[in-house]
């Protein structure tokens, strides 16, 4: 191996800090409009964001005579050169459809995955599908991944020695919270999606890993109902403004927060009051997938609504 090439490889899997991808696109789409049938298309925008927001592939059908009227929801939109429509939806509207429906809300503070995505050729040739390298597979991948609200992340040169054992170890140097192992022969995909929630499989073609994992990561994360419930978050380690300032937005910013108060400071810690949509362990799966945040509860179940965590700048 060359000096460059192993200065590229120690570049690339050095440990990074994991965090959560924050989308700020879930509300917004891209949509063909076929012959000429706009309304049509606005449906079928709708469609899409209501499964990237709700984490559910069923919810369109749950919607009823919701689909009838998109434009109801629309905050704007447009039309290509090339006959495609780009429409942003009211996010505010669209909650609120969801919740009258009964469905959860993925927030915008999603896992990180890494693909890892092994193809044996026709000729019996293996080879792993890297990020900096265009490839058709990559492509199909990156499709429906945006279309579900799924950040993904791939290696930058060949994982040698790789394996669905060591696969969680391989994303967290690449700042990825799960890891997302493909083994592909024969235009079928033996999918295992490898996170700190544990491990799941699936076969069929391409988009079943993407799915696997948006179907998985929104159980854990989405929260249901509109009715707020209270949850007391206690910070060590706050030593100066700047720690309590990176703290407190970080925590208004939060998808499931919806209001913060601060209720008492002893020392370096502080104690918050956090209105939040769900409960304490979906908001403490929430943290967990940022790393300025560190759990001091030793992955016990939340006492009485209570969490605590150590500030890591």
């Amino acid at each position: 191996m060359s000096l460059s090439l192993c200065l590229a490889w120690l570049l690339a899997t050095a440990a990074l800090p994991v965090g959560a991808v924050t989308l700020g696109n879930l509300y917004e789409t891209d949509q063909p409009v076929l012959n000429n049938a706009r309304e049509a298309a606005f449906v079928d925008a709708l469609k899409t964001v209501v499964v990237r927001v709700s984490g559910q592939r069923d919810a369109p059908a749950r919607l009823g005579s919701a689909l009838n009227d998109p434009r109801k929801y629309v905050q704007r939109f447009g039309f290509t050169a090339d006959n495609v429509l780009q429409v942003g939806f009211d996010s505010v509207s669209v909650d609120r459809l969801l919740q009258e429906a009964g469905l959860p809300i993925w927030g915008r503070e999603r896992p990180a995955t890494l693909v890892l995505l092994n193809v044996t050729e026709s000729n019996g040739y293996t080879h792993w599908i890297s990020g900096d390298q265009p490839n058709a597979q990559k492509d199909i991948l990156e499709k429906a991944a945006r279309e579900r609200g799924l950040p993904l992340k791939w290696p930058a040169v060949d994982p040698q020695g790789m394996n669905e054992t060591t696969a969680l170890e391989e994303a967290e140097r690449y700042g990825a919270n799960a890891a997302l192992v493909g083994r592909a022969q024969g235009g079928s995909v033996r999918w295992t999606l490898i996170s700190s929630e544990g491990s799941s499989q699936v076969g069929g073609g391409l988009e079943e890993g993407v799915h696997l994992a948006a179907d998985t990561f929104a159980r854990v994360f989405a929260a249901s109902g509109s009715s707020l419930g209270n949850v007391v978050v206690e910070v060590s380690g706050i030593g100066d403004l700047d720690a309590y300032a990176s703290t407190l937005n970080y925590l208004e910013g939060m998808t499931l927060v919806r209001a913060v108060s601060l209720e008492q400071v002893s020392g370096d810690t502080m104690r918050f009051k956090l209105a939040v949509r769900g409960d304490a362990s979906t908001l403490r799966r929430a943290i967990a997938l940022d790393s300025r945040l560190v759990s001091q509860d030793d992955g016990a179940a939340p006492v009485g609504e209570r969490l605590t965590f150590r500030y890591r700048p």
